[in-house]
């Protein structure tokens, strides 16, 4: 087959893929069924046009084609590998802010229970400043009345 032949039929199928295209943008149903029937279709007889070339094709030339599929398929490994491994490397840096974030947290807890106690300490000490202040007052009102009833005693 002639390279021009080649060109018209890839020129083909690229308006075949256009049109695919802009019937998917207009939604219409029976356009894209009819399509993919056909394009299935045309993909079978693509498939059995390769089978038979395949067997045609002399030792060396399927050592090569051989190897040009494993060489793309090397490649799509390959691409799929680093795929993998940036999804890997994202998964770990979010673990890791999550595991900052988790530490920020667990800091912002301790000085909160840090302020909590030193508010029950004062809390404490206040109470027992106003206890002892209570007992004083009491102490004076004891001898505030015990002055109270010795001056009355001594004015009689």
């Amino acid at each position: 087959m002639a390279l021009s032949d080649e060109l018209l039929k890839l020129s083909q199928q690229s308006k075949h893929l256009e049109d695919s295209v802009e019937a998917t943008k207009t939604q219409n149903d029976a356009r894209l069924a009819a399509r993919k029937a056909e394009l299935d279709l045309q993909l079978g007889a693509a498939r059995d046009r390769l089978h038979a070339k395949a067997a045609q094709v002399a030792d060396d030339e399927q050592a090569a084609w051989a190897d040009a599929q494993k060489s793309v398929s090397d490649a799509f490994a390959s691409l799929r590998s680093d795929a993998s491994a940036r999804r890997a490397r994202s998964a770990a840096k979010r673990a890791g802010r999550a595991a900052d974030e988790a530490e920020a947290d667990a800091v912002d807890a301790v000085d909160f229970a840090i302020y909590a106690i030193q508010e029950a300490e004062y809390a404490v000490l206040d109470a027992a400043v106003a206890r002892d202040l209570a007992a004083a007052k009491a102490g004076d009102a004891a001898l505030s009345t015990a002055q109270a009833e010795g001056d009355s005693t001594w004015s009689q």
